[in-house]
């Protein structure tokens, strides 16, 4: 009776075994991991100045994502957060990341950096306004806040 024990939980084993073994051996390259992030990041930034910010948003921000825009209520989901954006389309909203931090895990990660919004002002003038923002991946929030030049 014992061995016929030990038979079915070694055989359970040997079962279990290539489907237990890669989460215990494999290992997340980390800095490959954040490279892939700041690439992803200053690609949306690209796109949000070819396309416009509210396409890129779209385009980047997870279907359930929220944005915590300065001074108002949050803003949930990515086709409402477009259609708040999509107000201010003459204006062009680029960024550069400064930092990029991902998990251990390798899930989850964020970058945060500096943007400027720039636009067409009275009498033909360009006017900028400067912020800072952070994005955590793949964007499930996005918070933005103006700041003074960081150039």
């Amino acid at each position: 009776m014992l061995k016929s024990g030990l038979r079915i939980v070694f055989s359970l084993l040997l079962l279990l075994l290539p489907i237990l073994a890669p989460s215990c051996t494999s290992k997340i390259d980390l800095e490959k991991e954040k490279q892939n992030l700041l690439k992803t990041d200053i690609e949306f930034s690209k796109t949000s100045v070819e396309k416009g910010a509210a396409e890129a948003f779209y385009f980047y921000l997870a279907e359930d994502a929220v944005q915590l825009p300065a001074g108002l209520p949050p803003i949930v989901g990515r086709e409402k957060i477009r259609e708040s954006m999509s107000g201010s389309s003459k204006a062009v909203l680029k960024w550069e990341p400064v930092k990029v931090e991902v998990a251990k895990s390798g899930d989850l990660g964020y970058t945060w950096g500096n943007y400027e919004i720039s636009w067409q002002g009275e009498e033909g003038k360009t006017e900028k306004l400067y912020g800072k923002y952070l994005n955590i991946w793949k964007v499930v929030v996005d918070i933005g806040n103006q700041a003074p030049s960081q150039k």
